[in-house]
C-alpha cells in the first residue's frame, strides 16, 4: 500500500488522504520530528474520534487517526506540532508534542467483562486478548487490533521515516507511564517496529550530548543533538561517520 508525503499531507495512490483539520496544534515544529507515537482513541469509528480531534473543544488532536479497516484520515499537517503527548518525556526531552508526530489508532482499549468474552463501552462483542497491562492495573480484556490497521499503520510509519528524521516508535505509556496505557498490551511494539524498520542495526549514545549534522563531516552545521542513551539507526558508512537517517550524521566514535 503506497503513501506518499507532500507538503505534510499523506498521500494515496496518487491523492491526499481525507483530510478532518483540527485547530488544535502549536504550529510548526521548531526541529523536525523524531519520534513517532502510538495512542488508541478509546473510541468507536475513527472518523467519530477524528471528528472529535477537530473539535476546539477536545483540546487534543493527532497527526493521523487509522481505522480498523485501514481507513486513514489526517487532523494535523506533518510539519506542525500536534496535542497528542500531554505530559510526557523521553531520553532527556520534555512536551513530546515538540518532538513527535503522532497517530492514533481506532480501538477502545480495555474492555468491560460479560458473559460470552468482552464488550465495548456501548456492549457490543469484541475480539479481545486477556492480559495485564505491563504498567500495573487488573488483568482485563484488550481490544485486537485487526491486521490491515497494523498494516496500514506500518506503511505510513516507514513512509514517515524516509521523509523526516524518525529514529523511535514509542507508544504513549512509554512517554506518560504514569497516566497513559495506550496503545496497550493488545499492539505488540517490537513487532510493529521491526515491521517498519527491519532487522537494521542500532546504536546507542554514549556522549553526555552527540551532535548530529547534515553530512559526514565536522565542515556540515549541526542540525540536531542527542542525548547519552539515545538509541538510533545505523545506516551508511563514510569513514568515521554514520547515517542516523537522511542528511543526518553523527561521529562514530559516540557509539555503542
Amino acid at each position: 500500500m503506497p503513501f506518499s508525503i507532500r507538503n505534510g499531507v499523506l498521500g494515496h495512490a496518487d491523492h491526499p488522504v481525507r483530510q478532518i483539520p483540527s485547530p488544535n496544534h502549536s504550529g510548526p515544529f521548531r526541529r523536525p520530528p523524531r519520534f513517532v507515537v502510538m495512542h488508541y482513541t478509546a473510541g468507536a469509528s475513527a472518523r467519530g474520534s477524528a471528528a472529535w480531534l477537530a473539535n476546539p473543544a477536545s483540546g487534543a488532536s493527532a497527526h493521523l487517526v487509522i481505522g480498523r479497516e485501514g481507513e486513514v484520515l489526517q487532523c494535523v499537517n506533518f510539519e506542525n506540532r500536534a496535542w497528542h503527548a500531554g505530559r510526557s518525556t523521553w531520553q532527556g526531552l520534555s512536551g513530546l508534542n515538540d518532538h513527535a508526530i503522532g497517530i492514533e489508532l481506532a480501538n477502545w482499549g480495555p474492555l468491560a467483562a460479560q458473559d460470552e468474552g468482552w464488550a465495548s463501552p456501548d456492549g457490543k462483542p469484541v475480539p479481545a486478548i486477556l492480559a495485564r497491562h505491563r504498567h500495573g492495573g487488573p488483568e482485563c480484556g484488550w481490544e485486537r487490533y485487526p491486521a490491515i490497521q497494523l498494516e496500514t499503520a506500518a506503511a505510513i510509519v516507514g513512509t514517515l521515516a524516509q521523509a523526516y528524521p524518525i529514529r523511535e516508535i514509542l507508544g504513549h505509556d512509554d512517554i506518560a507511564p504514569t497516566r497513559k496505557r495506550d496503545p496497550g498490551p493488545a499492539f505488540d511494539m517490537a513487532d510493529f517496529r521491526k515491521t517498519v524498520f527491519g532487522d537494521l542495526p542500532c546504536g546507542t549514545v554514549t556522549a553526555h550530548s552527540l551532535n548530529v549534522r547534515s553530512g559526514p563531516a565536522l565542515s556540515f552545521p549541526v542540525i540536531d543533538t542527542l542525548a547519552r542513551g539515545a538509541r538510533v539507526s545505523l545506516g551508511e558508512r563514510h569513514r568515521d561517520w554514520i547515517a542516523i537517517a537522511p542528511e543526518r550524521w553523527v561521529f562514530a566514535g559516540y557509539l555503542a
